[in-house]
């Protein structure tokens, strides 16, 4: 089976039917390395036998060890699981996976170890838009921070749940993380234990004037997320504690699934965005983050803040538009 061609491979995979319920559809190549289907239309690339070591910190989230079945009932099997989306490329991908697999020899004596480490780089060319990067999750989580505690403020208000979720507008691409009014937050993560934060432009510390003719009052939310292996919160966890605010203060889920679908939205311009329904149980979203320090609120228009100015570079070679740079504050930047 290891001479098996990329085209019959991809072919056999156009095969593999979605299932329905708890059965997951397998195709077995050779015997530590399968390829299977579940009822999300998900590909899973399964390889038997230890927990493999990993080289790529992205290559890392997305694998998986456990204990997988075959079918509702089927006879557990050992294997390290790499999930692929659903979308039809995902197939070919899967099938690439393989096929370098079996030619770097993952059935000969050698052992399932080296065949992986020698394709590594491969799995994460194929994968990289697959999901979103670290750096992606952990903005997204930083503003469901903020969405959450205003969802909490509003519990005994069910009314007010869907001005709650408007408010929030960084699911979008441009503008402002939140818009409450005359009033907006840019929400900025970091994994260090001080605020250390990276803009795109000098817009993202800029006041506007707003469509009504108020001045914008501009806040910057510095949260410190770092990822932890006992404590913290995963990506889906937050999605789902939300999902059951929202569901239970409106009796109803047609909030929620907007909610959903907005997250869904979330740094979706640089590939495939996290949709809940299908990707919760992906190692790739699996990882537990937890705050590095107090969540803190800065006033743009504080005088200690420091700020690079536009005007500032108006006399100088500077191309503003293609400005990016990074920003550390401390605890306080101004003893009121």
């Amino acid at each position: 089976m290891s001479d098996i061609h990329f085209e019959a491979l991809r072919a056999d995979l156009d095969q593999l039917s979605v299932p329905q319920g708890q059965v997951r559809h397998m195709r077995w190549l050779v015997p530590p390395l399968a390829i299977g289907r579940v009822a999300s239309g998900d590909f899973e690339v399964f390889v038997r036998g230890p927990e493999l070591h990993t080289v790529s910190s992205l290559v890392k989230r997305h694998v998986q060890h456990g204990e997988w079945r075959p079918e509702e009932g089927g006879a557990p099997f050992s294997a390290n699981r790499i999930v692929l989306p659903s979308t039809s490329h995902f197939a070919s991908i899967a099938t690439l996976i393989a096929i370098e697999l079996m030619r770097a020899g993952i059935a000969g004596p050698r052992g399932v170890q080296p065949a992986f480490t020698h394709v590594e780089p491969i799995i994460e060319m194929a994968i990289r838009g697959g999901a979103l990067s670290e750096n992606v999750v952990t903005g997204l989580l930083g503003e469901l921070s903020v969405l959450r505690q205003l969802i909490l403020f509003q519990t005994d208000r069910p009314g007010a749940m869907m001005r709650c979720l408007d408010f929030w507008q960084g699911w979008q691409e441009g503008g402002r993380d939140f818009r409450i009014g005359s009033y907006s937050i840019e929400v900025k993560t970091t994994q260090s234990g001080a605020s250390i934060h990276e803009f795109s432009g000098l817009h993202q510390l800029e006041p506007m004037s707003l469509p009504s003719g108020a001045a914008e009052q501009l806040k910057l939310m510095s949260l410190g997320l770092a990822s932890s292996s006992v404590m913290g919160e995963t990506l889906p966890s937050m999605v789902s504690s939300i999902v059951m605010l929202l569901s239970t203060a409106t009796s109803g889920s047609d909030i929620a699934d907007e909610f959903l679908h907005r997250v869904s939205l979330y740094g979706s311009q640089s590939g495939a965005g996290y949709v809940h329904g299908t990707m919760r149980e992906w190692a790739a979203y699996g990882a537990r983050y937890t705050h590095t320090f107090l969540p803190r609120l800065y006033r743009i228009d504080d005088p200690a803040m420091r700020l690079l100015r536009r005007d500032l570079l108006a006399d100088t070679f500077v191309q503003t538009q293609r400005l990016s740079f990074s920003k550390r504050l401390g605890p306080t930047v101004s003893p009121c």
